[in-house]
């Protein structure tokens, strides 16, 4: 098996362990419900602690009783929100919340590692060769992505989180009659108060969201 391979193939609790997750409770048996949260920086909390992101604010909120699983990627693409589903939809999970990234997106493997690639980046940036930017092309963006977009809300209970970042999600969920879709642009296309100086969401909107979300989970 190469490195590859051992990656796809590996268990959940082995991908926390090489990548920059939050600290997550994988025993399911301890809660009412087990909620899994894919995404990007946004999920992940970016610029914040991890008791104001938006799954341990949902947490918080549920008086415990809800097990928020916290599994956003900083840089987040749809490749990694799938190859992560692929590792949890077997567990005791009740629900996957996905707040679907950028949709031009990508992960690539190199150096035994998932590595993301965005487009604001260059390819010199990347050090990669000019053969990679074939890859990111619209068609291929739209159909792997359709196809990722329709397995992961394959399963059971799924509440998709729709930006208009690079592409409305929206048009697709209603062309392909995605249901349980939730809005992500609250106030995060508003005032600067709600932004740290890099431009993530600050703890006023992760505390805000949060109250919105859970609403809609109960």
């Amino acid at each position: 098996m190469n490195d590859y391979q051992k990656i796809v193939e590996s268990d959940i609790q082995t991908f926390i362990d090489n990548y920059d997750t939050r600290p997550v409770d994988l025993n399911t048996k301890n809660y009412e419900r087990n909620i899994v949260f894919l995404g990007c920086s946004l999920t992940y909390g970016e610029g914040v602690d991890n008791k104001n992101t938006y799954p341990s604010r949902v947490q918080q909120l549920s008086d415990d009783k809800w097990n928020c699983i916290n599994l956003g990627i900083y840089g987040g693409s749809i490749d990694m929100a799938y190859l992560i589903f692929n590792k949890v939809k077997d567990l005791n999970i009740d629900d996957i919340v996905i707040q679907w990234p950028s949709f031009y997106r990508r992960a690539y493997f190199e150096d035994n590692y998932y590595k993301p690639y965005l487009p604001m980046q260059t390819l010199d940036d990347m050090e990669l060769s000019g053969d990679f930017a074939n890859i990111s092309d619209n068609g291929y963006c739209l159909m792997r992505n359709l196809s990722n977009l329709q397995v992961i809300n394959s399963f059971k209970s799924v509440y998709n989180l729709s930006p208009n970042i690079g592409h409305d999600y929206k048009d697709l969920f209603e062309k392909y009659d995605i249901e349980n879709i939730l809005d992500f642009n609250f106030y995060l296309d508003t005032e600067d108060k709600y932004r740290i100086e890099d431009g993530h969401p600050n703890e006023l909107w992760y505390e805000q969201y949060s109250e919105y979300l859970y609403k809609e989970l109960k």
